[in-house]
């Protein structure tokens, strides 16, 4: 009897998690499609590539911490 409520709780908490990292991913997904418009031009020019990067670099460290904190728990 304790194996179906243990299961049942298990599938519970991986359901939960799973709706907290969609919910928590849709600003990130967000400000990916808002960023795309500017990742198409700024790396033609030869100054505003260090900002492309540093844009895309930015939307990583997001990505990876969402990811990250929502495993920890």
């Amino acid at each position: 009897m304790a194996t179906v409520w243990t299961s049942a709780l298990i599938g519970a908490r991986w359901a939960a998690r799973v709706l907290i990292v969609g919910l928590a991913l849709m600003p990130v997904v967000i400000v990916t499609l808002a960023s795309v418009p500017a990742l198409l031009v700024l790396p033609f020019s030869q100054r505003r590539n260090a900002q492309a990067t540093a844009i895309v670099r930015q939307l990583i460290a997001w990505t990876r911490g969402l990811l990250v904190t929502s495993r920890e728990r």
